[in-house]
């Protein structure tokens, strides 16, 4: 029974918060992956609620997967085809993983890295295999307990524990509540009417009513809490309940109803693509999955089409390759100078020229304040910056810098900076020769001076 009360009064804590709909602010926070929508899929998430759904037997559809092949392991619910239509379930599965696919790469992209540095994200960091499970979790949700292959069934969103661990893997820092994986908030439409947006389920999985594993901590937070004993459960239940009861002692915490990550531009709208002549309800994500488009058209004429997986011709997705200087889903943004970033780690390093340019303003300052961490830290970023293009705020670098071109303005830097060190430092070392030899000089003189005056006054 304790164990439930505790459980039931940290859930009641935080459902109440998210009632109020009234978030802080921290201060002294570092926003973090603080994009809109916050998760992967989420804005999907209404639209996959309303379609009607049929339970497929999972050795069926995985012979027709290949990107969420490796994230789904379950019986799962495909969309039944409209009346009068006929599709075969390859067909199904195929653009279920299209959809996949697309809030994969624009999801990264949202991020600001890199998606074609993730075209295997099971091999890739534990951010990106959260955004891949998140996606496939969301697209092919698991069949209802006991529907038979064929059977109509419910759609089951994600877990809470899927959505925690995407939290956890990436490090999502919003620097207030508005984080959470589970809510219902009110959004106002075009029309003038208002709709529920609901996330996540509040259960941690595997569980019958979600999709979804466990949570990457559950095991670990559960032998910590029946490692203590009642006493220390009873003095965890009273401290638990005061710091959710404490608002600050007499300090105003700044407030807003408006969560930090809803005030972020919706990238699938900064991203979408609309065709010309078409209306802002006829826009789409992806001018390389419209068919018969112009070339020119594609990728806002800075990139290319190139599929996404040339090895599977069953499903031939294929997305924008930028031009060196442009980034994004669709080539809209420009990416920051390498040559720029080397120019100025090379020459203003120690002040934190650099790490301004790039845009991380907290690190340029901690730079300048420690004259580029007395030196170690300048050189360090002159060799990461100068050798591969490496990540700005958001995006990575254009690479318009030859690796020649750092190889020889780094040497022959390190050889100037040398000579004029070791020209210093002789410089330095004649002068006190000289001085040490004029004193010298002074000293004997004043000796032979000294002299004949002793001698004449002995004798």
């Amino acid at each position: 029974m304790k164990w439930l009360f505790l459980f039931g009064f940290i859930a009641a804590g935080e459902k109440s918060l998210l009632a109020r709909d009234i978030y802080t602010t921290n201060a002294v926070c570092k926003q973090q992956h603080c994009i809109n929508p916050i998760f992967p899929g989420l804005e999907s998430l209404v639209q996959l609620k309303t379609q009607t759904y049929a339970c497929e037997d999972w050795r069926v559809a995985s012979s027709a997967m290949g990107f969420c092949k490796g994230a789904v392991s379950y019986d799962m619910a495909l969309p039944s085809p409209e009346a009068g239509e006929t599709r075969e379930v390859p067909q199904i599965v195929k653009e279920q993983e299209q959809l996949a696919m697309t809030q994969f790469a624009f999801h990264m992209s949202g991020m600001g890295l890199e998606f074609w540095d993730a075209t295997e994200p099971w091999n890739g960091d534990d951010c990106t295999q959260a955004v891949w499970r998140m996606v496939c979790y969301t697209y092919f949700p698991k069949c209802e307990v006991g529907a038979d292959p064929g059977a109509e069934t419910a759609y089951l969103p994600p877990c809470m524990s899927s959505c925690g661990n995407y939290v956890k893997a990436c490090n999502v820092q919003c620097c207030d509540e508005s984080v959470q994986c589970v809510f219902d908030h009110a959004v106002a439409l075009a029309d003038g009417t208002t709709s529920t947006q609901s996330a996540y389920v509040a259960h941690l999985g595997p569980s019958s009513l979600c999709t979804g594993a466990a949570h990457t901590g559950a095991l670990g937070a559960v032998i910590a809490l029946l490692s203590f004993g009642s006493n220390r459960m009873s003095t965890m239940a009273v401290l638990l309940a005061a710091a959710l009861s404490m608002q600050g002692c007499d300090a105003r915490v700044p407030e807003h109803t408006v969560g930090n990550w809803r005030s972020k531009t919706d990238y699938l709208m900064q991203y979408q693509y609309l065709a010309p002549g078409a209306t802002q309800d006829q826009a789409t994500l992806n001018s390389c999955a419209q068919p018969l488009l112009a070339q020119t058209l594609q990728c806002s004429g800075r990139g290319v089409c190139k599929p996404w997986d040339a090895d599977n011709l069953n499903n031939p997705v294929m997305f924008c390759d930028c031009d060196r200087d442009w980034a994004d889903p669709e080539c809209r943004t420009p990416r920051k100078s390498q040559a720029i970033a080397y120019s100025l780690s090379l020459f203003l390093g120690m002040f934190g020229a650099d790490e301004y340019y790039l845009g991380f303003p907290i690190w340029g300052a901690l730079k300048l304040c420690s004259l580029g961490g007395f030196g170690v830290w300048w050189v360090v970023d002159i060799v990461r910056i100068g050798s591969a293009p490496v990540y700005s705020n958001s995006y990575r670098l254009a690479a318009d810098l030859p690796h020649w071109g750092f190889v020889i303005t780094a040497v022959t830097f390190t050889f100037t900076l040398g000579f004029m060190l070791v020209g210093m430092s002789t410089f330095k070392h004649i002068r006190s020769k000289r001085k040490h030899a004029l004193l010298l000089q002074a000293e004997e003189a004043l000796h032979k001076f000294d002299a004949p005056s002793k001698y004449g006054a002995t004798n």
